[in-house]
């Protein structure tokens, strides 16, 4: 039996090993991590998050993110003639950055209850990336799953392979455009102060 992995990074946005959990054979484990921030009042919420966040894509900074990592792997069985995809696992792993108010102990109820309402909103915005990438191992599980058997290994591998990369890179449009139709979370409430326009 011959091993063969794929990795496929994937780089979304931008979080300390807290959870594992599986869904639909698709392992799921994730980190947070947070960067600190000491308002001292609500209109420095947002100015501390500019300040010190150390999330940036394509020179744009952002005030949390993931970054996530899928990785499908399987074998490959000769059963008579042909050869078929065996042992099949999939993984994606997850980062999470996102921020903490560090200063609560000194910090009037409204900065925190403004913070914690931006906080859960953002972090439901970076949930919805993770929903996708999610989806998409569940896809190349199931396209793995059923990839007819071939007379070559090196063919079926090269096969497999492809269809991961084209889920892949469907998904990674998938998140391009969730992130548009929801403008980085601003219509799931990720912002301070008035709603945007």
């Amino acid at each position: 039996m011959m091993k063969t992995g794929i990795k496929s990074v994937i780089t979304l946005c931008v979080l300390s090993l807290l959870s594992l959990a599986v869904s639909a054979q698709v392992l799921v484990r994730e980190r947070f991590t947070h960067y600190s921030i000491e308002p001292d009042s609500v209109e420095q919420i947002k100015l501390e998050l500019r300040r010190k966040s150390p999330v940036s894509k394509e020179n744009q900074l952002f005030h949390g993110g993931t970054q996530w990592k899928l990785i499908p792997k399987f074998g490959l069985q000769r059963v008579g003639n042909l050869c078929q995809i065996s042992d099949i696992q999939v993984s994606l792993d997850g980062i999470f950055t996102l921020p903490k108010m560090t200063n609560r102990t000194t910090a009037s109820e409204t900065i925190q209850r403004t913070f914690d309402s931006y906080y859960t909103s953002l972090l439901e915005h970076e949930r919805g990336h993770q929903d996708l990438w999610l989806q998409a191992g569940q896809e190349i599980e199931r396209a793995l799953k059923t990839m007819p058997p071939h007379f070559q290994c090196e063919q079926l591998k090269r096969q497999a392979t492809n269809r991961v990369s084209e889920i892949v890179e469907h998904y990674q449009q998938q998140n391009k455009l969730y992130d548009t139709s929801t403008g980085h979370g601003k219509t799931q409430g990720v912002y301070i102060g008035n709603p945007p326009k």
